[in-house]
């Protein structure tokens, strides 16, 4: 049997999709670095942040070129032409990718952030994509924007420590990738094999030490690109199980959210000022050093992902409301844990 017999045409995109995904970040993140410090693309030290030199921004937009290429390149092996819902998508993505370039150069006010955001979302849902199947097309776009633009803010509120969501996000990606085929979503998972690939060559450059960020570019990108992944497998996943899945696979940037905001209302502060308050800041000093935080965080974050994916292998009450049940006490015990360890 000859190399190319042995795998389907599926696999073979697949394969394309990550791989090309992987080494256009490889090549293209050393050039965009580059330019980021001839254009002023630099994140300067502050007192809330950990870093100590002025680092490059333009990692999202490495990350983004990866992403639509390898996706493009899957396509292109198949010999399929785009559906218009991924049209749609990268409109979106376009713009999400635009208000982290005006953001990281020159600063954005919340409110227009997030109406810029909001739109991002609306052209996603353009695509015709999105849960509606219990309560109905108008309260599922609503509800479908506020998702998109809450992970846009979950992505960026856990960008706060070197590969963080590099490795948060490669790991989503694929567990998503996973459930959108199995659920016969070709094409989106061909989009989330890409940003797989794209986020782990991204890793080479900004594992601790990092040599370049993703700044808000990269962090609204990703969390624009799960934000739809979860909104795709609870549109096709069976019953509720879709839902669920995309809940447990994103547990993680969805746990840090829950726990700054509830921390800072606590607290009495404003949510949106940032701090080194996250639970990637508070285990840094129990676990002595952002690696090993990172190491924990991937560890974490792939443990619930195989648990969503687990999940669409098996649909059923039966399992899923004993899984997500338990993790919500565990990710409670744990926040409760962490809410006792002194801020860095």
């Amino acid at each position: 049997m000859t190399p190319d017999a042995s795998l389907s045409p599926m696999t073979w995109a697949a394969i394309a999709a990550w791989t090309s995904g992987l080494a256009a970040v490889l090549i293209a993140t050393p050039v965009l670095s580059r330019l980021a410090w001839a254009t002023g693309y630099l994140d300067h030290p502050e007192a809330r942040k950990l870093h100590i030199a002025a680092t490059p921004l333009l990692g999202g937009v490495a990350v983004a070129l990866g992403t639509t290429l390898g996706a493009n390149l899957g396509f292109w092996s198949l010999d399929l032409g785009l559906p218009e819902p991924a049209l749609w998508w990268m409109g979106g993505a376009l713009v999400a990718v635009g208000i982290g370039l005006v953001d990281d150069r020159f600063g954005m006010a919340p409110a227009p952030k997030l109406l810029f955001q909001a739109l991002a979302a609306w052209l996603f849902l353009q695509g015709g994509v999105y849960p509606q199947r219990w309560i109905g097309p108008f309260f599922g776009q609503a509800i479908s924007i506020v998702w998109m633009v809450g992970l846009m803010n979950a992505i960026n509120f856990l960008d706060n420590m070197d590969g963080i969501v590099g490795g948060v996000s490669a790991i989503c990606a694929l567990a998503f990738a996973a459930l959108l085929a199995l659920w016969g979503q070709g094409h989106a998972s061909l989009f989330a094999l890409g940003l797989a690939g794209a986020t782990l060559g991204f890793l080479r450059y900004n594992f601790a030490p990092a040599r370049i960020f993703l700044g808000d570019t990269g962090s609204l990108f990703l969390g624009y690109a799960l934000g739809a992944f979860g909104l795709i497998a609870a549109s096709t996943g069976p019953g509720m199980s879709g839902v669920l899945a995309s809940l447990l696979v994103l547990g993680y940037p969805l746990f840090d959210t829950c726990f700054v905001v509830f921390t800072r209302l606590a607290e009495g502060r404003k949510v949106y000022i940032g701090g080194r308050d996250h639970t990637t800041h508070r285990a840094a000093r129990v676990l002595h050093g952002p690696r090993r935080t990172a190491l924990w965080v991937y560890l974490t974050t792939v443990v619930l992902a195989l648990s969503g994916v687990a999940l669409g292998v098996s649909p059923g009450a039966r399992f899923a409301i004993p899984l997500v049940v338990g993790w919500a006490l565990v990710l409670f015990l744990v926040g409760r844990r962490l809410a006792r360890v002194p801020q860095l």
